[in-house]
């Protein structure tokens, strides 16, 4: 089988035929070959380099200004018109110690193209191509796991050394398979003990990246309960077997309806601007984390601790959720940004259900707005929570497209969010606070302690009443003489 190289970049071509004229070989590896032979734009560009050290690669390519921040695992890496290429010389992995980290590489250019590819996950990504020619390197069986779909260990002896190769398989299942092969699924299981040994941002690494590229992250998400590793995550845990009112919830439990709100997220996450994608796309699948302890079950019921009529609630469920949404990701990160943002999605996301059920004017759309504002979102990325809640609670969930239009996803408590979005980026007037410090001190105030108190109050105000000017807001704000 041959690659179609109109694909490949000419500046990574050329390096490789750099190579070729020097007396090496270079190999296109891992995920690019994955992601061409898929019909995919791949990520990254690596180049495995045969019968040359490390100090020739760096000599070779040494007018392209080689950066050594991979040294350590025999990696030099080049730009070329805006091109990132990584040069890397074929290697063994040996373990030495615990963790992701504890490798020691030992490096040899004279190590046949299979034997290099044996320390590589799975199948698929042993997957070489020949840039001269275009022919396909399948040493391990990978492009026949590839066009099935399957995601199989290479070598199960190096494969259970590296823990974190269990939630890449959480990842790269979602993204570029469809079946774990059921050995490696027991060697996954087997390795359950052993998540002490991933390093944080690892397992942020890939949580990011199931849920901001996968086309459906149900898919990872379901391996990850099916594996067992999801105890290791117990706020999501949680949501599985936590039952929802059947007429509200006819698509199943919290962790059903959650899965489904990820992959809503994904049909639309492109729309989300890209600095607010991330804590988006975790808002929305967390949004429900709440509901495990606050949800009113037949048995509460049976021991007269809930009223009958309030079976399968979960009342306060979004304010709760704050904090295992801010537990569950600080198992992944300390970004304070991102965390602020995953949490008020949470607490938010039911708002625009609210607002609309009790009639909400332009002040408490604003109230909300300021909110989200506040916490490095806006008004829209709200309204976008609450397609994605709605299009995975609904019979006809499956055939939810955005893409398609079928049924519409703008529905009327998301559209009043969005109306109300196009009005304040034409006039901002309602959501900026009318009453500033420097009123009160125009007023005669001293600053203190009382000017926030102060503030608070007329904001209140404003948002309750939006028709109110900066002089009435004043008036109702300062102590009485």
């Amino acid at each position: 089988m041959k690659m179609n190289l109109e694909f490949v970049p000419i500046e990574v071509r050329r390096a490789a035929k750099r190579v070729k004229a020097f007396g090496g070989r270079a190999l296109l590896v891992g995920g690019a070959v994955v992601d061409l032979l898929s019909g995919r734009d791949p990520d990254d560009w690596d180049l495995e380099v045969f019968g040359m050290s490390y100090a020739d690669i760096e000599e070779l390519f040494a007018d392209k200004n080689p950066k050594a921040v991979g040294k350590k695992f025999g990696i030099v890496k080049i730009s070329v018109n805006g091109i990132d290429i990584d040069l890397n010389v074929p290697r063994r992995d040996n373990k030495v110690g615990v963790g992701h980290s504890g490798f020691e590489c030992q490096f040899d250019p004279r190590m046949s193209v299979k034997e290099a590819a044996r320390r590589r996950d799975f199948t698929f990504n042993t997957l070489a191509a020949d840039l001269s020619t275009g022919e396909i390197v399948n040493e391990w069986g990978g492009l026949e796991d590839l066009q099935e779909g399957i995601l199989r260990a290479t070598d199960p002896a190096q494969f259970e050394e590296d823990a974190v190769r269990a939630l890449r398989a959480m990842d790269l299942l979602a993204r570029k398979a469809k079946t774990v092969d059921p050995s490696t699924m027991l060697l996954i299981k087997s390795m359950h003990s052993r998540y002490s040994e991933i390093e944080r941002d690892l397992v942020h690494k890939r949580w990011r990246s199931l849920l901001t590229k996968a086309d459906k992250p149900s898919v990872g998400l379901e391996f990850l309960r099916e594996s067992g590793w999801i105890s290791w995550f117990p706020e999501v845990e949680a949501l599985v077997e936590c039952g929802q009112h059947p007429e509200w919830h006819p698509e199943g439990d919290v962790w059903i309806h959650s899965c489904l709100a990820a992959d809503a997220a994904a049909q639309i996450r492109s729309e989300i601007p890209e600095h607010q994608r991330e804590a988006f796309v975790f808002g929305v699948f967390l949004h429900d984390i709440g509901k495990p302890e606050m949800t009113i079950t037949p048995q509460m019921v049976a021991e007269d601790k809930a009223p009958k009529e309030l079976l399968w609630t979960a009342r306060g469920h979004d304010t709760y959720g704050v904090t295992p949404a801010e537990s569950f990701m600080r198992r992944l990160t300390d970004s304070k940004k991102l965390i602020k943002l995953v949490k008020i999605i949470v607490q938010q996301h039911m708002q625009p259900y609210g607002l609309k059920a009790g009639g909400g004017k332009k002040g408490a759309y604003a109230r909300l707005a300021s909110k989200m504002e506040d916490a490095g979102g806006d008004l829209r990325l709200i309204g976008r929570m609450c397609q994605c809640d709605s299009c995975a609670t609904s019979l006809d969930w499956r055939t939810r497209s955005l893409a398609t239009g079928e049924p519409n996803w703008e529905h009327i408590s998301s559209q009043r969010v969005f109306d109300y979005a196009e009005e304040f980026d034409k006039d901002n007037s309602a959501v900026a606070p009318k009453l500033m410090g420097r009123d009160l001190i125009a007023a005669g105030l001293e600053q203190g302690a009382l000017f926030g108190k102060l503030l608070r109050k007329a904001l209140d105000l404003q948002y309750g009443d939006s028709t109110l000017s900066k002089e009435e807001l004043l008036e109702m704000v300062l102590p009485e003489e």
